[in-house]
């Protein structure tokens, strides 16, 4: 693939940027609801029994969280190993004042839509029409999650314009940016 105008990267820079491009983490608040009966749809609420805005404690129950990293203010996870491969950097973001601030996808898990790791940036704009980029990384987007202001998508394209990761996160600012 020709690289975009204006672009110039390596592969291992874009699969970095990728990761820090998903750990951008922002906040809000909500009233969770259940999730959809597929247990790896990632969405509108959370993952499983992990739910956006859930507090630490209450998220480290569900026995979905493993390998806490909790050297900075904003708490990190991995989702056990069953739940499916992740991205490098990717996992599960927590403030401790606003519990869950984020939630990366696996291999394993996809939206509602059926958006998953390797979806295409076509099968991605028609389940999502009103996907915006997230300057000033052009292969980063986000997409409103239906029923949810407080919570958006994030998908991270590789070179071939397929997801290299993707992860449900709030909306509003906080430390997990």
């Amino acid at each position: 693939m020709v690289p975009r105008v204006g672009e110039l990267r390596t592969m291992g820079t874009r699969k970095m940027l990728i990761a820090g491009s998903v750990a951008l983490v922002l906040v809000g608040t909500a009233t969770a609801t259940a999730q959809a009966e597929d247990p790896w749809t990632l969405g509108p609420d959370g993952y499983k029994q992990l739910l956006l805005h859930q507090p630490e404690r209450a998220a480290e129950a569900t026995g979905l969280l493993v390998d806490k990293q909790a050297d900075t203010r904003c708490h990190m996870f991995h989702l056990r190993p069953g739940e499916g491969q992740t991205n490098v950097g990717s996992g599960v973001f927590v403030d401790p004042a606003q519990g869950v601030v984020m939630i990366g996808g696996t291999a394993k898990s996809h939206t509602p839509e059926g958006v998953s790791i390797g979806s295409s940036l076509a099968e991605v704009r028609a389940a999502y029409p009103a996907l915006t980029t997230v300057p000033p990384m052009s292969w980063v987007y986000h997409a409103r999650v239906a029923g949810r202001p407080d919570a958006r998508y994030r998908f991270a394209f590789d070179e071939n314009d397929q997801i290299a990761d993707f992860a449900l996160e709030s909306t509003k600012k906080n430390a997990c940016t």
